[in-house]
C-alpha cells in the first residue's frame, strides 16, 4: 500500500464518540495515574563538588592575588617615575622663561609663543 492510499484511508475513517461513562470516570483515571508515578526527587541537593575542582578554584584565587600584590606594589614606582619625568619638563620650562619672556604672549586662551618673522 502507498502512503497516499493509507493516509486517504486513515481520514476516511470514523472516529467513534467516548460515552459518557468516559468523561465521567476521566478525572479518577487521570488523577490514579498521576498519583502512581513516583515524585521525582527533588532538586534541591547539596552541591558536591569534587576535590579537584575545589583545589583548582583555591590556586586560581592565589594566582590572581599574587597578581594584584605584584600590580600593587609596581603601580606607585610608576607614578612617581611619571611625577618625576614632568617635574623636569616644569623645571626646564621654568629656567628657560627669562630667556624667552620676550617671545611670549598672554591672551584669554592662555599663554602661547609669538609668531615673528625673521628680520
Amino acid at each position: 500500500m502507498k502512503p497516499f492510499d493509507l493516509e486517504s484511508k486513515l481520514k476516511s475513517v470514523r472516529v467513534p464518540d467516548p460515552d459518557e461513562e468516559f468523561w465521567e470516570d476521566l478525572p479518577k483515571r487521570v488523577l490514579a495515574r498521576a498519583q502512581a508515578v513516583p515524585a521525582p526527587d527533588s532538586p534541591a541537593r547539596p552541591l558536591r563538588h569534587s576535590l579537584f575542582t575545589i583545589q583548582n578554584s583555591k590556586f586560581i584565587l592565589a594566582v590572581l592575588a599574587a597578581a594584584f600584590c605584584l600590580w600593587q606594589s609596581r603601580l606607585p614606582q610608576a607614578i612617581s617615575r611619571r611625577i618625576w619625568q614632568d617635574g623636569r619638563q616644569t623645571r626646564l620650562a621654568l629656567a628657560q622663561l627669562p630667556e624667552r619672556l620676550d617671545t611670549l604672549m598672554h591672551d584669554e586662551h592662555g599663554l602661547h609663543d609669538l609668531v615673528q618673522d625673521p628680520p
